[in-house]
Protein backbone atom coordinates (compact mmCIF):
# COMPACT_ATOMS: atom_id res chain seq x y z
CA UNK A 1 0.00 0.00 0.00
CA UNK A 2 1.33 3.54 -0.98
CA UNK A 3 1.62 6.81 1.26
CA UNK A 4 -1.80 7.66 -0.08
CA UNK A 5 -3.39 4.14 0.52
CA UNK A 6 -1.78 4.90 4.44
CA UNK A 7 -3.72 8.44 4.24
CA UNK A 8 -6.66 7.22 3.62
CA UNK A 9 -6.69 3.75 5.88
CA UNK A 10 -5.89 6.55 8.62
CA UNK A 11 -8.70 8.69 7.68
CA UNK A 12 -11.11 5.76 7.30
CA UNK A 13 -10.27 4.90 10.94
CA UNK A 14 -9.94 8.01 12.88
CA UNK A 15 -12.26 9.58 15.08
CA UNK A 16 -16.24 10.54 14.17
CA UNK A 17 -16.27 14.37 13.68
CA UNK A 18 -19.43 14.90 15.27
CA UNK A 19 -19.02 13.38 18.50
CA UNK A 20 -22.28 13.98 20.59
CA UNK A 21 -21.70 16.55 23.82
CA UNK A 22 -22.77 15.72 27.07
CA UNK A 23 -26.00 17.06 28.39
CA UNK A 24 -28.13 15.09 26.19
CA UNK A 25 -28.98 16.19 22.54
CA UNK A 26 -30.80 19.58 21.47
CA UNK A 27 -32.24 21.19 19.19
CA UNK A 28 -30.31 21.16 15.84
CA UNK A 29 -27.38 18.86 18.12
CA UNK A 30 -26.40 15.28 16.98
CA UNK A 31 -27.82 12.60 18.77
CA UNK A 32 -25.80 10.83 21.34
CA UNK A 33 -24.27 8.18 20.92
CA UNK A 34 -25.33 4.95 21.74
CA UNK A 35 -24.29 3.35 25.51
CA UNK A 36 -23.37 7.16 26.58
CA UNK A 37 -24.73 9.38 29.29
CA UNK A 38 -27.26 10.86 27.23
CA UNK A 39 -28.57 13.32 30.15
CA UNK A 40 -26.83 13.85 33.38
CA UNK A 41 -28.60 16.02 36.13
CA UNK A 42 -25.85 18.02 37.28
CA UNK A 43 -22.40 19.90 36.95
CA UNK A 44 -20.48 16.69 38.58
CA UNK A 45 -22.11 13.90 36.63
CA UNK A 46 -21.56 16.35 33.62
CA UNK A 47 -17.88 16.70 34.09
CA UNK A 48 -17.95 12.57 34.92
CA UNK A 49 -19.31 12.09 31.78
CA UNK A 50 -17.14 14.38 29.65
CA UNK A 51 -13.98 13.03 31.06
CA UNK A 52 -15.01 9.66 30.10
CA UNK A 53 -15.94 10.67 26.31
CA UNK A 54 -12.61 12.20 26.53
CA UNK A 55 -10.76 8.88 26.99
CA UNK A 56 -12.99 6.87 25.15
CA UNK A 57 -12.04 9.29 22.28
CA UNK A 58 -8.23 9.35 23.08
CA UNK A 59 -8.47 5.18 23.29
CA UNK A 60 -9.79 5.35 20.12
CA UNK A 61 -7.17 7.58 18.25
CA UNK A 62 -4.60 5.34 19.77
CA UNK A 63 -6.23 1.61 18.20
CA UNK A 64 -6.36 3.71 14.44
CA UNK A 65 -2.96 5.14 14.71
CA UNK A 66 -1.51 1.62 15.78
CA UNK A 67 -3.49 0.05 12.89
CA UNK A 68 -2.53 2.93 10.21
CA UNK A 69 1.42 2.13 11.62
CA UNK A 70 0.98 -1.69 11.24
CA UNK A 71 -0.25 -1.68 7.66
CA UNK A 72 2.58 1.14 7.08
CA UNK A 73 4.91 -0.95 8.12
CA UNK A 74 3.70 -4.29 6.28
CA UNK A 75 3.68 -2.08 3.07
CA UNK A 76 7.46 -0.90 3.18
CA UNK A 77 8.16 -4.79 4.00
CA UNK A 78 6.75 -5.69 0.74
CA UNK A 79 8.06 -2.48 -1.45
CA UNK A 80 11.37 -3.65 0.13
CA UNK A 81 10.72 -7.13 -0.94
CA UNK A 82 10.80 -6.15 -4.86
CA UNK A 83 14.40 -5.49 -6.46
CA UNK A 84 15.06 -1.93 -7.22
CA UNK A 85 11.69 -0.84 -6.15
CA UNK A 86 11.94 2.71 -4.75
CA UNK A 87 10.85 3.90 -0.91
CA UNK A 88 7.32 5.85 -0.20
CA UNK A 89 8.03 8.85 0.36
CA UNK A 90 6.90 9.52 3.73
CA UNK A 91 3.96 11.14 5.08
CA UNK A 92 3.22 14.06 6.87
CA UNK A 93 0.98 13.04 9.93
CA UNK A 94 0.81 11.98 13.66
CA UNK A 95 3.92 9.85 15.00
CA UNK A 96 3.60 6.32 14.88
CA UNK A 97 2.84 3.86 17.58
CA UNK A 98 5.89 1.01 17.93
CA UNK A 99 5.38 -1.75 15.34
CA UNK A 100 3.23 -4.84 16.49
CA UNK A 101 5.24 -8.27 16.71
CA UNK A 102 3.67 -9.61 13.89
CA UNK A 103 4.72 -6.36 11.79
CA UNK A 104 8.08 -6.07 13.10
CA UNK A 105 7.96 -10.00 11.82
CA UNK A 106 7.32 -9.08 8.27
CA UNK A 107 9.36 -5.85 7.88
CA UNK A 108 12.45 -8.52 9.08
CA UNK A 109 11.12 -11.36 6.37
CA UNK A 110 10.94 -8.53 3.58
CA UNK A 111 13.99 -6.89 4.63
CA UNK A 112 15.53 -11.11 4.18
CA UNK A 113 13.84 -11.03 1.14
CA UNK A 114 15.30 -8.49 -0.70
CA UNK A 115 18.78 -8.52 0.61
CA UNK A 116 18.24 -11.79 -1.04
CA UNK A 117 17.20 -10.51 -4.50
CA UNK A 118 20.17 -7.84 -3.87
CA UNK A 119 22.71 -10.43 -4.13
CA UNK A 120 21.48 -12.34 -7.04
CA UNK A 121 20.68 -9.38 -9.15
CA UNK A 122 24.08 -8.66 -7.84
CA UNK A 123 25.37 -12.03 -9.05
CA UNK A 124 24.24 -11.48 -12.70
CA UNK A 125 27.24 -10.41 -15.54
CA UNK A 126 26.04 -6.99 -16.10
CA UNK A 127 25.79 -6.53 -12.35
CA UNK A 128 29.40 -7.56 -11.97
CA UNK A 129 30.43 -5.58 -14.72
CA UNK A 130 29.07 -2.48 -13.10
CA UNK A 131 30.88 -3.05 -9.79
CA UNK A 132 27.12 -5.35 -8.33
CA UNK A 133 24.70 -2.33 -9.24
CA UNK A 134 22.58 -2.82 -12.39
CA UNK A 135 23.34 -1.59 -15.37
CA UNK A 136 21.64 1.19 -17.05
CA UNK A 137 20.34 -0.19 -20.28
CA UNK A 138 22.74 1.31 -23.28
CA UNK A 139 21.48 3.99 -25.38
CA UNK A 140 20.55 2.80 -28.55
CA UNK A 141 22.22 3.95 -31.13
CA UNK A 142 21.23 6.80 -33.77
CA UNK A 143 19.74 5.13 -37.04
CA UNK A 144 21.59 7.72 -39.10
CA UNK A 145 25.29 8.29 -39.53
CA UNK A 146 24.86 11.59 -41.41
CA UNK A 147 21.73 13.67 -42.05
CA UNK A 148 20.89 16.71 -44.58
CA UNK A 149 18.00 18.66 -44.15
CA UNK A 150 17.29 21.42 -46.89
CA UNK A 151 20.83 22.52 -46.22
CA UNK A 152 21.53 25.44 -48.99
CA UNK A 153 25.18 27.34 -48.68
CA UNK A 154 25.52 30.83 -50.41
CA UNK A 155 28.30 33.06 -50.72
CA UNK A 156 27.07 36.50 -51.04
CA UNK A 157 25.14 36.22 -54.87
CA UNK A 158 26.84 32.91 -55.22
CA UNK A 159 24.29 29.69 -54.30
CA UNK A 160 26.70 26.47 -54.14
CA UNK A 161 24.26 24.23 -53.25
CA UNK A 162 20.49 24.50 -52.57
CA UNK A 163 17.82 22.23 -50.36
CA UNK A 164 19.98 19.41 -50.22
CA UNK A 165 18.52 16.68 -47.93
CA UNK A 166 19.27 12.59 -47.75
CA UNK A 167 20.24 10.57 -44.75
CA UNK A 168 22.46 7.99 -44.69
CA UNK A 169 21.63 4.62 -42.40
CA UNK A 170 24.16 3.90 -39.69
CA UNK A 171 24.30 0.55 -40.13
CA UNK A 172 26.52 -1.90 -37.27
CA UNK A 173 29.70 -3.26 -38.12
CA UNK A 174 29.61 -1.98 -42.30
CA UNK A 175 29.86 1.62 -42.92
CA UNK A 176 28.00 2.93 -46.07
CA UNK A 177 30.00 3.81 -49.42
CA UNK A 178 28.49 7.17 -50.64
CA UNK A 179 30.06 8.11 -54.29
CA UNK A 180 29.28 11.88 -55.18
CA UNK A 181 29.32 12.69 -59.21
CA UNK A 182 28.62 15.86 -60.96
CA UNK A 183 29.74 18.52 -62.85
CA UNK A 184 32.85 20.68 -62.04
CA UNK A 185 31.55 23.44 -59.15
CA UNK A 186 28.36 21.52 -58.46
CA UNK A 187 28.71 21.64 -54.93
CA UNK A 188 30.29 18.24 -54.25
CA UNK A 189 32.96 19.36 -51.80
CA UNK A 190 30.71 22.04 -50.13
CA UNK A 191 28.90 18.86 -49.05
CA UNK A 192 31.37 16.87 -47.86
CA UNK A 193 33.27 20.11 -46.10
CA UNK A 194 29.77 20.94 -44.28
CA UNK A 195 30.00 17.38 -42.76
CA UNK A 196 33.66 17.82 -41.57
CA UNK A 197 33.09 20.99 -40.25
CA UNK A 198 35.64 23.19 -42.37
CA UNK A 199 35.37 26.73 -43.12
CA UNK A 200 34.45 28.78 -45.24
CA UNK A 201 31.63 26.05 -46.50
CA UNK A 202 30.81 25.59 -42.92
CA UNK A 203 28.25 26.71 -41.48
CA UNK A 204 25.53 26.09 -43.75
CA UNK A 205 23.30 29.15 -44.23
CA UNK A 206 20.24 27.51 -44.39
CA UNK A 207 19.31 23.56 -43.49
CA UNK A 208 20.32 21.48 -40.67
CA UNK A 209 23.37 18.62 -41.12
CA UNK A 210 23.62 16.36 -38.00
CA UNK A 211 26.17 13.65 -38.01
CA UNK A 212 24.91 10.87 -35.26
CA UNK A 213 22.08 12.75 -34.60
CA UNK A 214 23.86 15.82 -33.28
CA UNK A 215 24.68 18.90 -35.12
CA UNK A 216 27.71 19.75 -36.64
CA UNK A 217 29.97 22.35 -34.55
CA UNK A 218 32.88 21.94 -35.86
CA UNK A 219 35.73 19.99 -37.25
CA UNK A 220 35.87 16.73 -34.51
CA UNK A 221 37.97 13.43 -34.03
CA UNK A 222 34.68 11.19 -35.53
CA UNK A 223 35.49 12.77 -38.75
CA UNK A 224 38.53 12.74 -41.20
CA UNK A 225 39.21 14.21 -44.17
CA UNK A 226 41.32 13.18 -46.80
CA UNK A 227 42.20 15.75 -49.83
CA UNK A 228 42.93 16.01 -53.27
CA UNK A 229 46.28 17.99 -52.71
CA UNK A 230 48.85 16.15 -50.92
CA UNK A 231 48.78 17.16 -47.48
CA UNK A 232 51.61 15.65 -45.85
CA UNK A 233 53.70 17.71 -43.35
CA UNK A 234 57.13 18.38 -45.48
CA UNK A 235 59.25 18.80 -42.67
CA UNK A 236 58.48 15.38 -41.05
CA UNK A 237 58.93 12.11 -42.07
CA UNK A 238 56.62 9.31 -43.22
CA UNK A 239 56.37 7.81 -39.65
CA UNK A 240 56.13 11.24 -38.41
CA UNK A 241 52.88 12.36 -40.51
CA UNK A 242 51.02 8.85 -39.87
CA UNK A 243 51.61 9.26 -36.30
CA UNK A 244 50.67 12.98 -36.37
CA UNK A 245 46.99 12.81 -35.14
CA UNK A 246 47.95 10.63 -32.17
CA UNK A 247 50.74 13.03 -31.39
CA UNK A 248 47.84 15.61 -30.76
CA UNK A 249 45.36 13.89 -28.80
CA UNK A 250 48.66 13.23 -26.10
CA UNK A 251 49.81 9.54 -27.34
CA UNK A 252 53.25 8.76 -26.22
CA UNK A 253 56.17 8.20 -28.65
CA UNK A 254 56.39 4.76 -28.56
CA UNK A 255 53.13 3.61 -28.84
CA UNK A 256 52.00 6.58 -31.37
CA UNK A 257 54.89 4.94 -33.56
CA UNK A 258 54.06 1.64 -33.06
CA UNK A 259 50.34 2.37 -34.33
CA UNK A 260 51.90 4.19 -37.04
CA UNK A 261 54.03 1.39 -38.37
CA UNK A 262 50.97 -0.69 -38.66
CA UNK A 263 48.88 1.68 -40.64
CA UNK A 264 51.96 2.85 -42.85
CA UNK A 265 51.91 -1.31 -43.65
CA UNK A 266 48.26 -1.47 -44.05
CA UNK A 267 48.23 1.01 -46.46
CA UNK A 268 51.16 -0.61 -48.36
CA UNK A 269 54.00 0.92 -47.91
CA UNK A 270 57.00 -0.52 -46.52
CA UNK A 271 58.32 -0.02 -42.51
CA UNK A 272 61.62 -0.47 -43.62
CA UNK A 273 62.74 1.52 -46.90
CA UNK A 274 59.44 4.42 -46.66
CA UNK A 275 59.21 4.97 -42.88
CA UNK A 276 61.77 7.63 -42.62
CA UNK A 277 61.36 9.18 -46.29
CA UNK A 278 60.45 12.63 -45.82
CA UNK A 279 57.52 13.54 -48.40
CA UNK A 280 59.37 14.78 -51.32
CA UNK A 281 61.16 11.56 -51.98
CA UNK A 282 57.14 9.80 -52.04
CA UNK A 283 55.15 9.57 -55.34
CA UNK A 284 51.81 10.98 -55.57
CA UNK A 285 50.38 7.39 -55.08
CA UNK A 286 52.71 7.09 -52.24
CA UNK A 287 51.73 10.38 -50.20
CA UNK A 288 48.18 9.96 -50.94
CA UNK A 289 48.41 6.51 -48.73
CA UNK A 290 50.03 8.49 -46.05
CA UNK A 291 47.35 10.82 -46.20
CA UNK A 292 44.76 8.05 -45.93
CA UNK A 293 47.06 6.19 -42.95
CA UNK A 294 47.03 9.07 -41.37
CA UNK A 295 42.85 9.47 -41.47
CA UNK A 296 42.54 5.70 -40.47
CA UNK A 297 44.94 4.93 -37.63
CA UNK A 298 42.74 7.56 -35.61
CA UNK A 299 39.59 5.37 -36.73
CA UNK A 300 36.85 8.00 -37.64
CA UNK A 301 33.16 7.11 -37.78
CA UNK A 302 33.22 9.16 -41.53
CA UNK A 303 35.86 9.26 -43.62
CA UNK A 304 35.70 12.39 -46.17
CA UNK A 305 37.65 11.84 -49.42
CA UNK A 306 37.57 14.29 -51.83
CA UNK A 307 38.68 13.08 -55.18
CA UNK A 308 41.78 11.38 -53.37
CA UNK A 309 42.74 9.81 -56.66
CA UNK A 310 42.24 12.39 -59.01
CA UNK A 311 45.99 12.91 -59.59
CA UNK A 312 47.04 9.43 -60.16
CA UNK A 313 47.87 7.25 -63.13
CA UNK A 314 45.54 4.34 -64.15
CA UNK A 315 47.17 1.58 -62.91
CA UNK A 316 47.72 3.39 -59.16
CA UNK A 317 43.96 4.44 -59.11
CA UNK A 318 43.15 0.85 -59.75
CA UNK A 319 45.44 -0.73 -56.76
CA UNK A 320 44.60 2.61 -54.40
CA UNK A 321 40.97 1.28 -55.14
CA UNK A 322 41.60 -2.10 -54.18
CA UNK A 323 43.41 -0.53 -51.29
CA UNK A 324 40.11 1.61 -49.93
CA UNK A 325 37.75 -1.48 -50.18
CA UNK A 326 39.89 -4.13 -48.23
CA UNK A 327 40.79 -1.02 -45.40
CA UNK A 328 36.25 -0.11 -45.37
CA UNK A 329 35.14 -3.45 -45.15
CA UNK A 330 38.13 -4.14 -42.05
CA UNK A 331 37.29 -0.63 -40.23
CA UNK A 332 33.62 -0.38 -41.71
CA UNK A 333 32.97 3.85 -41.65
CA UNK A 334 31.06 5.34 -43.68
CA UNK A 335 32.57 6.91 -46.40
CA UNK A 336 31.98 9.84 -48.62
CA UNK A 337 33.97 9.61 -51.98
CA UNK A 338 33.90 12.25 -54.52
CA UNK A 339 34.66 11.60 -57.76
CA UNK A 340 34.20 12.29 -61.64
CA UNK A 341 35.01 8.85 -63.16
CA UNK A 342 31.90 7.08 -63.15
CA UNK A 343 33.86 3.83 -62.86
CA UNK A 344 34.91 4.35 -59.81
CA UNK A 345 31.41 5.60 -58.30
CA UNK A 346 29.86 2.50 -59.73
CA UNK A 347 33.21 0.33 -58.33
CA UNK A 348 33.02 1.87 -54.86
CA UNK A 349 30.08 2.93 -54.11
CA UNK A 350 27.05 1.38 -52.25
CA UNK A 351 25.06 4.54 -52.52
CA UNK A 352 26.01 7.60 -55.73
CA UNK A 353 24.37 10.66 -55.59
CA UNK A 354 24.04 12.21 -58.85
CA UNK A 355 24.51 16.18 -58.35
CA UNK A 356 23.00 18.96 -61.33
CA UNK A 357 25.24 21.66 -61.80
CA UNK A 358 25.44 24.80 -59.61
CA UNK A 359 23.35 25.58 -57.54
CA UNK A 360 24.27 21.64 -56.88
CA UNK A 361 21.14 19.74 -55.54
CA UNK A 362 20.61 15.80 -55.97
CA UNK A 363 19.06 14.92 -59.40
CA UNK A 364 19.26 10.77 -58.41
CA UNK A 365 20.37 8.54 -55.94
CA UNK A 366 21.23 5.10 -56.92
CA UNK A 367 22.02 2.19 -55.40
CA UNK A 368 24.64 -0.14 -56.52
CA UNK A 369 26.12 -3.95 -55.59
CA UNK A 370 29.02 -4.30 -53.53
CA UNK A 371 32.60 -4.82 -55.53
CA UNK A 372 32.68 -8.35 -55.03
CA UNK A 373 36.37 -8.44 -57.80
CA UNK A 374 39.29 -6.42 -57.79
CA UNK A 375 39.17 -2.77 -59.82
CA UNK A 376 39.97 -3.98 -62.83
CA UNK A 377 38.39 -7.43 -62.98
CA UNK A 378 35.14 -5.63 -62.20
CA UNK A 379 35.73 -3.52 -64.91
CA UNK A 380 35.62 -6.66 -67.32
CA UNK A 381 32.54 -7.97 -65.83
CA UNK A 382 29.11 -7.36 -68.37
CA UNK A 383 26.99 -5.91 -65.55
CA UNK A 384 29.30 -3.93 -64.55
CA UNK A 385 29.79 -2.20 -67.81
CA UNK A 386 25.75 -2.08 -67.87
CA UNK A 387 25.72 -0.42 -64.89
CA UNK A 388 28.06 2.61 -66.29
CA UNK A 389 26.70 3.38 -69.45
CA UNK A 390 22.99 3.08 -67.49
CA UNK A 391 24.58 5.84 -65.04
CA UNK A 392 26.02 7.57 -67.85
CA UNK A 393 23.17 7.70 -69.72
CA UNK A 394 20.92 8.95 -66.71
CA UNK A 395 23.64 11.72 -66.26
CA UNK A 396 23.33 12.88 -69.43
CA UNK A 397 19.35 12.85 -69.65
CA UNK A 398 19.00 14.45 -65.84
CA UNK A 399 21.82 17.41 -66.88
CA UNK A 400 20.03 18.19 -70.17
CA UNK A 401 16.76 17.98 -68.68
CA UNK A 402 18.23 20.63 -65.95
CA UNK A 403 19.38 23.10 -68.72
CA UNK A 404 15.91 22.87 -70.52
CA UNK A 405 14.57 23.96 -67.12
CA UNK A 406 12.36 20.78 -66.86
Amino acid sequence: MGATDDDQAADEAGVPAGAAAPGGPQEGEPPARPGRASGPRDEAEALAALAALEREISAEKKTATAAAAQKKAASEAAADARPGAAASPEVAGPAPAAPTASAAGTERAGTERAGKAEAQAAATPAARATGGKAAAPAAAPHPYIVEFDKVTKTYGDFTAIRDVTFKIEDVPNRGEMVSILGPSGCGKSTVIRLIAGLAPQFPATRGTVLCAGEPVRGPGPDRGMVFQDYTSFDNRSVLDNVAFGLECRGVGRRERHDRARHWIQKVGLSVKSDADKLPHELSGGMRQRVAIARTLILEPRVILMDEPFGALDPPTRTRMQDNLVALWREQSPTVFFITHSVEEAVYLGDTIFIFSGSPGTILKEVRTPPPTKPSLEMQRDPEFRDMVFEIRALIEKLESSSRAGD
